[in-house]
């Protein structure tokens, strides 16, 4: 996926915005109760308790901060709007661009949200006797200070950045699932057609072939004979080399060179330098990422194999053409 689209899901949700906030809160109680519990606790009692203590909690910060986040969150939504950012390069460069332009939308959003908040926290503090020359001097000329500024400075860099950056993982979550899902319904859809049109050829006669036919393998439980056409896929794993079958997993003598020399060509392909698939047992293929592809082999449990996009092309017409050759050993290499 070479660039993402900003569709800001997280963003436009204020409850995410109050889930950010109370998740912050809960760290800093959290660290508070565990490196300073004796203050903490003189707190709780001078409050009254516990109950009262929350209460004061919510009256002096909880609910003056909601209005303080909500804001914060607006301006960073907003600034997606005014800039028309749609899109984003899916690279580490692009992304630390995106992201830092938004620096001085947080820097600045102390002068906007300030007022409001501290009008809220002078509503809830001085119910019901309210004073107007208090209100102006107390809660909005005495807090445009640096020292109020830098207070709310590192929080509200903590607050943007986190909601920006869940938006934009959860837009590249959301579309790369989008783009798998198509890849493999449309991957379903050619296959579901390629079996349609089999499925209407009659069988071929059996004729004596040249090719290898039959091959010896052994596991744990002993020693088997059996068809090649009954083999999902040959494999190499710590230089010992297998066919996979629905009795189970056989190692066999023959490298998979000898094997790609001596298969039939039209049965059997090499799809990887450490595979060879049967073409009865590919079920389907579906774009993955980075230029590569997933063929997936119609094991009783399933397997997949992961191949890059330049071998794809070859398999592709092998499947469409129903005949080889196979691919020599160097071509193959160049491939992988």
């Amino acid at each position: 996926m070479k660039e993402i689209r900003l569709t800001r899901g997280f963003l436009n949700k204020p409850t995410n915005s109050v889930i950010i906030l109370f998740s912050i809160i809960v760290l800093i109680e959290a660290i508070s109760w565990s490196i300073g519990y004796d203050i903490k606790a003189h707190k709780v009692e001078k409050a009254g308790g516990y109950f009262y203590y929350v209460g004061v909690f919510l009256v002096k910060f909880l609910i003056p901060e909601l209005f303080t986040l909500f804001i914060t969150i607006s301006l960073v939504n907003r600034f997606h709007k005014w800039f028309n950012m749609e899109i984003v390069e899916n690279t580490w460069k692009e992304i630390g661009r995106y992201e830092l332009r938004f620096l001085p939308v947080l820097a600045l959003a102390f002068w906007l949200f300030d007022p409001v908040t501290q009008t809220i926290r002078f509503l809830l503090e001085q119910y019901p006797t309210y004073s107007f020359s208090n209100y102006w001097k107390s809660y909005i000329v005495d807090t445009y200070t640096w020292h109020v500024y830098f207070m709310y400075f590192f929080p509200v860099l903590l607050i943007g950045y986190t909601a920006l950056n869940i938006s934009l993982l959860q837009d590249f979550l959301h579309q790369r699932r989008e783009a798998q899902e198509i890849a493999e319904a449309e991957a379903a859809k050619a296959a579901q057609e390629a079996l349609a049109l089999s499925a209407t050829f009659l069988p071929k006669p059996i004729v004596p072939s040249s090719f290898l036919t039959y091959l010896k393998g052994k596991n744990l439980l002993g020693e088997l004979d059996f068809p090649v056409n009954d083999v999902y896929y040959f494999t190499i794993e710590e230089r010992f080399y297998y066919a996979e079958l629905a009795k189970g997993r056989y190692m066999i003598s023959k490298t998979l060179n000898e094997l790609e020399a001596e298969l039939d060509p039209t049965q059997f392909f090499r799809i990887k330098r450490d595979y060879i698939v049967n073409r009865q047992a590919v079920l389907n293929y579906a774009y993955w990422e980075n230029g590569k592809y997933i063929v997936r082999v119609n094991t009783p449990e399933g397997h997949d194999i992961i191949v890059p996009r330049a071998r794809m092309q070859e398999f592709r017409e092998w499947l469409q053409s129903g005949q080889g050759p196979f691919a020599t050993s160097d071509s193959f290499m160049l491939a992988t």
